[in-house]
């Protein structure tokens, strides 16, 4: 290896050479120290985590994930629905150089995952990202913030914890939007399978229907849900999207107008976020907006959602948060397709102590 006092002596861009060579070279033992010295030149501290200074097209920007909105630091844009803040903050030493994973990442058996407190995590990519929180996996742990890469000033992902990476694809969506936006055709996948699962039954005019198989949108072919939800996600509100299914195993094409996305991913969602409703985990309104409440004005705050068309919310299954949204959901979803209420959603409250029936 080459002598240290030598190293020294040499020019910046010469030491940052060798030691790149040194990190991908199987013959060297790479000292770590050195990434997390330019990590600490390339992040700010926000919170208990860091802010990451990307350099691109000659800017600085600094990026953080989050899962609620950091409080110590101005933000710019902000992207609940993934968990990405871009933040006014003072220009850093360094930043990094933010790539796109290729072949030779793919089978790089020391990548490594870097941050300033914590020992760096080597390993490799076991799963690309599907879908904007079906993330890219790594085999080793991952921290919030820290940097995925094999040369100290170049990075190929920013790290969620669980062993899980945000790859650029995503990033440089979050950063090329002027704000958050989601387009949405009112449908929901439970699984990586094209198949809906929920459909939205305050979608105008929604033509879909549990259980269609999606096959193509605009043209372009899917075959898992992760693509549908990046394809989906970028259609601009109020055009016209042609999707082919196939219903019952039999092929249709149908047209529908593009709305936008009001929850998901990250937050929170019910179907009643377009009408401004919100709800804590036992299904109690906690915030109402008349502005848009439409045909739920009826609702006020602190009422409590029992059933819909006769059917429990809450139930021995229902033992968790997540759990009683989804029965929501899917209960809602088919509210739409059930002959007994006429497609029509009947609820029943209970609000100051008494049981109150209310059809939207």
């Amino acid at each position: 290896m080459a002598n240290p006092m030598l190293k020294n002596m040499m020019p910046t861009p010469l030491k940052i050479l060798i030691l790149s060579l040194s990190l991908c070279s199987p013959t060297f033992a790479y000292d770590y120290s050195h990434c997390m010295k330019y990590f600490k030149a390339a992040s700010t501290p926000i919170d208990s985590s860091y802010a990451i200074s990307l350099k691109v097209g000659g800017k600085q920007h600094h990026i953080l994930y989050a899962k609620t909105p950091p409080k110590n630091a101005k933000i710019l844009k902000a992207d609940p629905f993934i968990g990405l803040y871009l933040l006014a903050l003072p220009k850093t030493k360094q930043s990094y150089e933010l790539l796109p994973l290729d072949a030779r990442t793919l089978n790089d058996k020391k990548l490594a995952l870097i941050s300033a407190n914590h020992t760096p995590s080597i390993g490799h990519i076991t799963k690309r990202q599907n879908g904007f929180i079906d993330y890219a996996k790594f085999s080793n742990t991952t921290s919030q913030n820290g940097v995925l890469g094999n040369i100290c000033y170049q990075i190929y992902g920013l790290g969620v914890g669980n062993n899980g990476f945000i790859e650029k694809k995503y990033i440089d969506r979050f950063l090329n939007q002027k704000s958050a936006y989601y387009g949405d055709l009112g449908i929901r996948f439970y699984s990586q399978k094209p198949i809906v699962s929920f459909i939205d039954p305050f979608f105008p005019n929604n033509p879909f229907q549990p259980q269609d198989e999606i096959s193509s949108i605009n043209g372009t072919k899917v075959s898992n849900s992760g693509q549908i939800e990046w394809i989906m996600s970028n259609l601009k509100k109020d055009t016209q999207a042609k999707i082919t299914i196939k219903r019952n195993g039999k092929p249709m094409t149908l047209l529908t107008k593009v709305n936008q996305r009001y929850g998901g991913f990250l937050l929170r969602e019910t179907f009643l976020e377009r009408f401004g409703i919100t709800l804590n985990d036992e299904i109690i309104i906690q915030s109402t907006n008349p502005a848009i409440a439409g045909r739920f004005n009826q609702l006020r705050v602190n009422d409590k959602i029992l059933w819909i068309n006769k059917q429990p919310i809450i139930t021995q299954d229902t033992n968790s948060s997540h759990k009683r949204f989804e029965r929501l959901k899917m209960l809602l979803s088919q509210a739409a397709f059930n002959e007994e209420f006429d497609g029509k959603i009947q609820l029943l409250i209970l609000r100051d102590g008494l049981e109150i029936f209310i059809k939207v």
